[in-house]
């Protein structure tokens, strides 16, 4: 290699160059914190800028070349990094909330995915089942217990238990229950041309927004030029007391109040209603929803097993450093006393 292609390489792999990379970096996050904007799209140049930075070190620095440990810890971090940018146009975030009763419906998922997320969603099936919370007092949550039913491959169905820290795992998909729970009243629309509709209106989560149990709902057919019906729940029945231990779950006498216009109805479980608007709504039945975060990151065990083996090569290096100490030399020097 020519000289000055040598001195090229040193300059973008020197130390000055790092420190300007990662003080771009922090910049960034800096910035996605106090503007809110989309960090992962602006974290890729500093990232792919301190690859280059490694790379031209490894090649430039003979120091590195001199020693394998060291060399193999710094490339252990080169690839560590572009694992973390892989991982990154791979990965899936979001959340999804799901009934009692009802099947996961992939549609109704929030997520945001890297361009080379390849898409699977709709190919993860269970059933949602009862769930258990405990609380301490003090509204302290503890664990969470969610009784899921999955396909077992072999046309029948399996019972799955899911937590905050035991997720279900359906190929690179995985689900863990979160904080996001509450109540859905499930309710019978027939219109004025007699067909019925079911299907479940979910509160706001409970008992975090245990004040605001409302949401509106636009009985099916309904076009936009007409006000959505609002609907409200009642629980007569305190459902928890913030200064004891208690479990979650369902009111034994929740009331649906109907709010269209002025008008208002209170329905009990199996009771129905006429709207003004045309059609009628049916109080079926008081059911629970249960919230899940979904993540899928294809290169976690690559990425612990490359940091694993960073962490290996730097502990040879320095046990090699540490053994080769002359006895009785000052730390760090490596000089011989003259006898």
């Amino acid at each position: 290699m020519s000289g000055t292609g040598l001195k090229i390489l040193r300059a973008v792999g020197s130390h000055g160059a790092t420190l300007a990379l990662l003080g771009l970096m922090a910049l960034v996050v800096a910035a996605g914190l106090a503007f809110e904007i989309e960090v992962a799209d602006w974290i890729v140049p500093p990232v792919a800028g301190l690859l280059v930075n490694l790379v031209a070190g490894l090649v430039g620095q003979a120091t590195l070349r001199a020693q394998p440990m060291l060399f193999a810890f710094h490339a252990m971090l080169g690839v560590l990094a572009l694992l973390v940018g892989l991982d990154r146009l791979t990965a899936l975030n979001g959340h999804v909330e799901v009934v009692e009763g009802a099947m996961f419906d992939p549609a109704l998922a929030v997520v945001e995915a890297g361009p080379l997320h390849p898409y699977a969603l709709d190919q993860v099936a269970f059933v949602q089942g009862g769930f258990e919370i405990r609380y301490l007092p003090g509204m302290k949550r503890r664990e969470t217990v969610s009784l899921l039913r999955v396909p077992d491959g072999a046309g029948q169905w399996r019972e799955a238990r899911v937590g905050d820290d035991d997720p279900l795992i359906v190929g690179n998909y995985r689900f863990y229950t979160s904080f996001n729970k509450g109540f859905a009243p499930v309710i019978t629309y027939t219109g004025t041309d007699g067909r019925s509709v079911t299907g479940a209106v979910h509160m706001p989560s409970y008992p975090l927004r245990d004040f605001d149990q409302g949401n509106a709902w636009r009985p099916p057919g309904w076009g936009p030029e007409r006000a959505p019906v609002k609907l409200w729940l009642h629980l007569p029945e305190p459902v928890y007391d913030p200064n004891t231990a208690w479990t979650f779950r369902k009111p034994s006498n929740p009331v649906l109040i109907v709010i269209e216009g002025e008008a208002r109805q209170e329905l009990l479980p199996g009771q129905a209603a006429a709207l003004a608007g045309g059609g009628q709504i049916r109080f079926d039945e008081l059911r629970a929803w249960m919230g899940y975060t979904i993540t899928a990151n294809l290169f976690n065990a690559w990425m612990m097993a490359v940091a694993i083996t960073a962490c290996l090569a730097l502990a040879v290096h320095l046990w090699g450093k540490f053994q080769s100490q002359p006895a009785g030399s000052p730390a760090g020097t490596g000089v011989r006393h003259a006898e």
